[in-house]
């Protein structure tokens, strides 16, 4: 009996991990279909080159990032 639950489950398992690759697998190829659809009506353009070692702005990819913009801040006031 406990043989038949332990195989219902890993059955049950890689069902369940063969539809999450089936559905991300799909997800890429209508990703890639849709880059390359926008690529040829000229939306969408290709990099040249390899990608910048060092992202502007710090040195890793999680800092703080400059504003293009400045921030203006309003002073408020609350009622008493």
């Amino acid at each position: 009996m406990f043989a038949t639950v332990l195989i219902a489950a890993f059955a049950l398992a890689s069902v369940a991990t063969v539809l999450v690759l089936a559905d991300s697998g799909l997800r890429w190829w209508s990703a890639f279909g849709t880059l390359r659809q926008r690529m040829k009506q000229g939306y969408a353009s290709a990099g040249v080159g390899p990608r910048p070692s060092i992202i502007t702005g710090s040195a890793n990819g999680f800092g703080r990032q400059v504003r293009a913009y400045p921030v203006i801040r309003q002073v408020t006031q609350r009622a008493a």
